[in-house]
């Protein structure tokens, strides 16, 4: 975040690595992924690893995010949770999808590292998310997320595409 920002490497996902990326984003593990598309846990390693180039980004959650941001994946269906979120939850929400790390966050809100664990603990426990992409797919669902956060940890800037 306090680098220069870089531009997306946005290009389009294979149909193989869109797949893979949906099931992450709706919080499959990666066994379960791996049996139903018959293929092996360290291809789909790869294959994210690879979407993530594509992406210009690093990392499950960072890439369901920019899937969603640059129109990759079709974002989910909005609605709303029946508690607000406190402004805690909000900055936790934001901090694990662009991709920070635990100790850049617990440096930004001054709190330490097992500290941000235990919120990203207590958040995906709230909203019953799997694993922290499929938080990042319900934070799009919850409105807490959505297309204006496009720098990421990194200093990649996602490309929003344009509205036909």
């Amino acid at each position: 975040m306090s680098q220069l920002a870089r531009p997306s490497a946005t290009l389009s996902l294979t149909p193989a690595q869109f797949r893979i990326a949906q099931k992450i984003a709706d919080g499959e593990s990666t066994d379960a992924i791996a049996r139903d598309l018959t293929i092996t846990a360290g291809t789909i390693n790869v294959q994210m690893m690879h979407c993530g180039q594509r992406l210009g980004v690093s990392g499950r959650t960072t890439v369901v995010h920019a899937c969603f941001v640059t129109g990759q994946l079709p974002r989910p269906d909005t609605t709303a949770f029946p508690e607000a979120f406190t402004d805690a939850e909000v900055e936790t929400w934001r901090m694990v999808a662009i991709g920070a790390t635990s100790q850049e966050f617990a440096g930004r809100v001054s709190i330490s590292r097992e500290s941000v664990r235990a919120r990203i603990r207590a958040l995906r426990k709230r909203v019953d998310a799997q694993t922290d992409a499929h938080l990042v797919t319900l934070g799009w669902r919850y409105r807490v997320l959505d297309e204006s956060l496009v720098e990421m940890a990194s200093g990649t800037v996602l490309v929003v595409p344009a509205r036909r």
